[in-house]
């Protein structure tokens, strides 16, 4: 076992204690300064960072029940400890001192390798105490790190205006590091991709597949899965949704040592013809609504990426299309929206969010999005989601 050495403060009206416990500590390898009553022990402790005081309950003037709830005002046990030096079989002293937070006690006459013991202990765990107050530190500056990596793979502005249609999306993560993504790709003049991505779980395991992901969903066509090049062709061209999904499921195959999948919605719009092209990876269906039509929910086409080997059951999508008009919106969402829960359980689901998509046809796109996040906030009765949180709107130019 290592032994710790600490600054101590012997605290006791008894010359005879105060000169033999500190004389004895000092030789085992400790700085130990005295105090002859409890007055001098506060100002002490004022001017000077002790690791552990030994205190004497029975002094003139101010005792050690005073000195100690004085001391744990500004100091808790995990920060200063406290060992009470209490009468022999005086057990109502020891339940007075630990009820007022001594971290333990001893008894007089004193038995110096009980009280070195004793010392050494609370010097331990005040020592395992500031490394994982350190450690925890360095793990949030590492997470707050990572969540601004993390944010900076999402689109530069939360609204996107392409050739007077409007894009808008909102990102709030449940914890430091989420599991969804979100993307706009433009993809030529009149064609542009929108995706949406949750991954399983939660944190860091989360978060990397995430990263992962969005790396390989950029406007980059040399190493992005958004684009493809044919055979004898020198040129590469856009994916298809379904091109877009096989690849991703080749890529990132089922891996049963992190058991981690993701739901996937991808659209390609033509700004131009107003068509929407889409495949879905066991994702929430997306939602189209307008003046004048019902709300349409575009179902899932294909199983969750990675979700299953692919010798059980071959991952295949279908490309599905929407014909959109002018004035139209979609909606692409992860599933923290639509399985919110009030406190009885009851999800909020796919029907109420549709009749609020549809409830802010006359909202502009972007300031609408606040106002869904604050309805499922109300209904859930609490300020904070339980799950990650991604919305994409896609408004279609009404000229």
């Amino acid at each position: 076992m290592t032994t710790e050495h600490g600054n101590l403060l012997v605290v006791d009206d008894n010359e005879m204690n105060r000169d033999m416990l500190s004389r004895r500590l000092a030789r085992k390898g400790h700085t130990a300064e005295v105090a002859e009553d409890g007055q001098r022990a506060l100002e002490m402790v004022q001017e000077t960072d002790y690791d552990v005081i030994l205190l004497d309950i029975m002094m003139p003037g101010i005792d050690g029940y005073q000195v100690l709830e004085k001391l744990r005002e500004d100091h808790d046990s995990g920060d200063l400890p406290v060992i009470m030096a209490t009468a022999k079989d005086a057990s109502e002293d020891v339940v007075a001192a630990l009820k007022l937070g001594a971290n333990d006690y001893v008894t007089k006459p004193f038995d110096f390798p009980v009280v070195l013991a004793r010392v050494q202990t609370q010097l331990q765990l005040k020592r395992s105490r500031q490394a994982l107050a350190s450690a925890h530190l360095r793990m949030k500056k590492d997470l707050e790190a990572a969540a601004r990596i993390q944010a900076s793979l999402l689109p530069p502005d939360q609204v996107v205006d392409i050739g007077g249609d409007t894009i808008a999306w909102r990102y709030v993560p449940c914890d430091e590091l989420a599991g969804d993504t979100l993307g706009i790709v433009q993809l030529d003049e009149q064609t542009v991709g929108v995706y949406v991505v949750d991954v399983s779980g939660h944190g860091v395991p989360s978060a990397l597949l995430s990263v992962s992901l969005s790396r390989v969903l950029t406007s980059e066509p040399t190493s992005s899965v958004l684009w493809t090049t044919d055979p004898g062709a020198t040129e590469p061209r856009f994916a298809s949704p379904v091109e877009v999904m096989t690849e991703l499921s080749k890529r990132f195959p089922y891996d049963m040592q992190t058991g981690q999948y993701f739901t996937m919605v991808y659209a390609v719009i033509d700004l131009g013809s107003r068509t929407l092209t889409y495949a879905s990876a066991g994702h929430e269906p997306m939602i189209v609504v307008g003046a004048g039509r019902d709300p349409e929910l575009g179902a899932s086409t294909g199983q969750p990426i990675a979700l299953v080997p692919a010798m059980i059951m071959e991952s295949t999508y279908e490309e599905r299309s929407i014909d959109l008009r002018a004035g139209d919106r979609l909606y692409l969402y992860s599933d923290g929206i639509p399985e919110a829960r009030d406190a009885d359980g009851e999800q909020w689901g796919n029907e109420r969010l549709a009749a609020k998509l549809t409830s802010l046809l006359g909202t502009g796109l972007d300031d609408g999005l606040p106002d869904i996040l604050e309805t499922v906030r109300q209904f859930q009765g609490g300020p904070h989601f339980d799950d990650d949180v991604s919305i994409l709107g896609v408004e279609i130019n009404a000229e």
